[in-house]
């Protein structure tokens, strides 16, 4: 049997993008949605989706690359630039050896209680905003600590290939490193993996429905070549531009992406494959 779960990122972010990822919930494929708790828009919109939307799958999107902390600022200095914001992911490669674990360990584990305190509950499961958490040995540390401590699963984080293509991976998911220095911080992150147990996450994990590659026709593509007997991950970001939105670098494909994933053509296709959407809730180890 073909299972997916449809994981819209970035709920929290503003109002607009909560109201995309719960119309794509109760009118499309979505099963389940990651909240970047350090947002303003985080609590209102859990408050709601909590009300609205009892079958969401609710997960932390744990951030390190935009916004504030929700740590006080002189706890995790390191990771600030000079206005207080974390540092934006494009200048990890240059800063991210200077950032105190301490910090970056305070930081999740902040994350993870300020989403306990709005909901209640613990998240069903763990990923992170530009895949950051994944990327600094202490921090995918705690990830992996939290994930074990709360018996939840992880977004496949992709450092479970061999080694040379994770570090192609990640050289694509950041820029400035290039293969002779991702190579060594994949070493370092896999011995993170090789400390054990080993992670709990879906086999798959699929981020090809995104900016160029966010169309309807592209959605078909992922949904009718899905493997059998298998559990994959789709990785979306509905959502509608708004005021508070502003000028992010991915702004117009997010409405593009609530008209596709509600689309009855998409809705047919998964009933036509036999796809089972099933959220980070009903994975068993």
């Amino acid at each position: 049997m073909k299972r997916l779960i449809v994981n819209a990122d970035d709920f929290g972010r503003s109002p607009g993008i909560n109201r995309g990822i719960l119309e794509t919930h109760l009118h499309g494929i979505v099963t389940s949605t990651t909240v970047m708790v350090n947002f303003p828009d985080a609590a209102p919109g859990l408050e709601r989706a909590l009300a609205e939307a009892p079958r969401l799958g609710i997960g932390l999107h744990l951030t390190l690359t935009a916004g504030r902390p929700v740590s006080a600022p002189e706890h995790v200095r390191s990771l600030l630039d000079d206005d207080g914001r974390f540092v934006h992911i494009s200048a990890w490669p240059a800063q991210m050896e200077r950032f105190d674990p301490e910090h970056l360990q305070r930081e999740v584990a902040a994350q993870v209680d300020r989403f306990v305190s709005l909901t209640g509950r613990p998240p069903d499961h763990l990923d992170s905003h530009h895949h950051a958490a994944y990327l600094h040995p202490a921090s995918l540390r705690a990830m992996l600590e939290i994930a074990r401590g709360y018996g939840i699963p992880m977004r496949n984080g992709l450092l479970d290939l061999p080694a040379a293509q994770a570090a192609a991976t990640l050289a694509g998911i950041l820029p400035g490193f290039g293969p002779e220095t991702a190579l060594p911080l994949v070493e370092r992150l896999q011995a993170v993996l090789a400390e054990g147990p080993a992670p709990f996450w879906p086999a798959r994990f699929e981020a090809g429905y995104y900016d160029r590659t966010a169309t309807l026709g592209d959605l078909l593509v992922i949904l009718t070549n899905l493997p059998e007997d298998s559990v994959t991950e789709l990785m979306t970001h509905p959502g509608y531009v708004d005021e508070v939105l502003g000028a992010s670098g991915y702004r117009d494909k997010r409405e593009d992406e609530v008209v596709h994933l509600t689309h009855a053509a998409t809705r047919e296709c998964v009933r036509a494959e036999g796809i089972q959407l099933i959220n980070f809730g009903d994975l068993t180890r």
